[in-house]
Formats: structure tokens, sequence, C-alpha cells
């Protein structure tokens, strides 16, 4: 009991660093680096793309390494990549330089994140409401960074971001630190057998699988529609409505609000009833969050906006990756999630890149939003398509 308490403490510390820094502060800090160092916005999105490129390319990369070194070191080392990759950010400018640190900051946010996921899968049985303590910790990264990061990007008119991915480093390095103490070793490897037959039971299983192919499509059209608004959400406010820096944190802290308690509720739920019904209510709210922005130019909206996003995805992520587990056995959940992760990051990659494009060309962010409210939208109709091919399956 006590080993299981350690593990969801410092799971939700990880999380609370490695994910919310390094997944969702970029939004709060690219509108301040991006004037700062006078990239473009197809720039800003590549840079976002590495991210994503890296957090996809180590989803499946860090469950081997886990197997060889084992998870608990992999997640140590990932959380120490970040820091260092936090400090780059803020002391270099050369574009390539930035973007090397971006694709190593992802790879650390997986790396702490996949391997992490699978020891809960392994020690816990209502998986669900563990998720959702465990990722609450983003949730709570994300409030903090709201209310902190405005308020650190004024100290300086020309180095406010510096000091914001300074401070994020500090503070990810001292986790770092408390991982090294009480992240204990939990056995999680796979026999000997498993490991040689890896590659044929990966495609055995989705070939004999039709839900999880089916679970794991719209997981690509998640990635592929929800970063847009995630990364681009701090910008389109700031400079394309006009709202200030301060009251785009203060936003944007409603999803990380959310977040926070959103995840355990939604984890309870699908735990306690048939988890596409709430997959299907939950992929309609955020199709929501996503469309008001559009057409409305409200700040009242864009506060509603956040909250519904803070409400909606973290539960999303939560529910999918209990229907995967639902799907697979315990054996198999570690690589079939890292193969999801990978192919639902594969989705960031391609859109976020694509979007900075569509916003230069088009010169407003309402053309790549609606992108992304549109294939949400048709998440929805899979998610309807899914229960109805998988009837009393959950």
């Amino acid at each position: 009991m006590k080993q299981q308490l350690r593990l969801v403490i410092i799971g939700f510390l990880i999380q609370l660093t490695t994910m919310s820094f390094g997944r969702f502060t970029y939004t709060l800090i690219l509108p301040d680096m991006m004037s700062s160092l006078g990239f473009t916005t197809t720039k800003m999105g590549i840079l976002g793309m590495g991210i994503v490129l890296g957090y996809t390319v180590h989803s499946f990369l860090s469950g081997k390494l886990a197997h060889i070194i084992g998870a608990e070191l992999t997640i140590k080392l990932s959380v120490f990549m970040i820091s260092l990759s936090l400090f780059t950010l803020g002391y270099f400018s050369h574009f390539s330089i930035l973007f090397v640190s971006m694709i190593a900051l992802g790879a650390g946010a997986a790396g702490s994140y996949i391997p992490l996921i699978s020891i809960l899968n392994q020690h816990f049985d209502k998986k669900g409401r563990i998720f959702g303590i465990v990722l609450s910790g983003a949730g709570t990264g994300i409030v903090l960074c709201g209310y902190f990061i405005p308020m650190l990007l004024v100290l300086s008119e020309t180095s406010g971001y510096r000091i914001s991915w300074y401070a994020l480093a500090v503070i990810n390095f001292l986790v770092f630190l408390l991982s090294l103490i009480f992240l204990k070793p939990h056995k999680i490897l796979e026999g000997d057998k498993e490991k040689e037959d890896r590659e044929k039971s990966i495609l055995h299983i989705f070939k004999t699988n039709t839900p999880l192919r089916i679970t794991v499509i719209i997981y690509f059209l998640t990635g592929f529609s929800y970063i847009i608004y995630a990364t681009f959400f701090g910008t389109y406010s700031v400079n394309e409505i006009g709202f200030s820096i301060r009251s785009t944190g203060m936003m944007w802290s409603l999803f990380g609000i959310n977040s926070i308690f959103s995840g355990f509720i939604w984890g309870i739920l699908s735990d306690k009833i048939n988890k596409l019904n709430v997959a299907i209510i939950l992929s309609g709210l955020v199709t929501l969050s996503i469309f008001i922005i559009i057409p409305f130019r409200l700040e009242i909206i864009f506060y509603a906006s956040t909250f519904l996003f803070g409400f909606s995805y973290m539960g999303y992520i939560i529910v999918n990756a209990s229907i995967i587990s639902d799907e697979v056995s315990k054996k198999e959940m570690a690589k079939i999630y890292g193969v999801s992760t990978l192919i639902h990051g594969s989705g960031q990659v391609m859109s976020t890149a694509l979007a900075g494009f569509l916003k230069d060309i088009t010169n407003t962010f309402k053309v790549p939003l609606s992108l992304s409210f549109l294939i949400f939208l048709i998440c929805v109709f899979l998610f309807l398509f899914l229960k109805k091919k998988a009837k009393n399956l959950f």
C-alpha cells in the first residue's frame, strides 16, 4: 500500500512538470518568444512540431528502453533531459539549436509518461481513477504556469521568455532530484519469448482486433486535431483577437484547473459505466470548445472554450487509455499503448507545421482552427460507429 501511494505521489509530481512544461507551456511562451526572436508563425509551428516529433518517436522507443534499463531509470533520465532542454531553450537563439531542444523536450515528456502508465497499469485494477489522479498533475502544472508565466514574461521586454524557460528548468530539476529518492524499482518486464516475438505479436494484435484499430484511428485524429488548439490558442488570443497576455494566461489556467479534477471524475465514470458513452460525450465537448472561438471574439467565449477544453480533454485521453487497456491484456499494454501513442503523435507532427503554414498563407488562425474542429467532429461519429461495432464489449 505504501509502495502504491509513493508511486501515485511521485507520478503526480513528474506529470506536474514534465507534461505541463514539456507539452503545454509552449503555447503561453510562444508569442513573446516569437516577437523577441523575430521568427515567423511557420517557424514557431516547426518548433512546436519538434516537441511532438520528439514525443512521437520516443513514445515508442521509451518502451524498448524501459525493457533494457528499467522503467524507473528511463523516467529519471527523461526528467533530467527535460531540465536540460528547458535551459537550452532559454540560453540559445539559433533556430536549429532550438529545434533540437524542442525534440529533446518532447522526447523527455514521452519517456517520463509511457513507462509510468505501464507501471500504473501493472499495479492497479481501478485504472481509470488512478490514471486520473496521476495525470491531474499535468493540469496542476498548467494552472501554475497560467498564473506565473505571464508574470515572468513581463519582467523583461526582450528576455521574458528566457526567464520563463530558466524558471521551468529549475523547478523540473527539483522534481528530478525527488525522483532519484522516491521512484523505486517496479518489475514490469515482459518474458523473453514475448520479447522475441514482439513485432509479430503487435501486428497480430492489431490485425485481429477491429475495435482496437478503430480506437487507434480515433487516437491519431485526436492528435492531429487537438495540438492545433493547444499550440496556437495563446497566439490566436493575443495577436489576432487582441486579448492581453495576462488575460490569455488566465484563460489557459482554466484549462489546467479543470484538468486537475476532470481526469479523476471521468476516470471514475469510465470505471463504472460504458466507456464508449463517456468517450462520445467527451469528444462532443472538445469539439464544441474548439468551435466557439472561431466565429466569436468575446472574451467570455474564450474563457468558456478553455473551461470546456480542460473539462473534457484530459478525461478524453484517460478514457482512451482505459479503452485500449480493456482491449488488450496487461502484458500487451505497454507495447500497444506505446505504438498507439506513436500513431497519436504522428498526427500531431503532421498538423503542427501544417497549421502554421495555413495561418501564414491565409493570415488568420481561423482556418487551422476550423480544420481542428472538423476532425474532432469526425471523431464523434467514429466513436458512435465503434459503439455500434463493439456493442456490449465494454
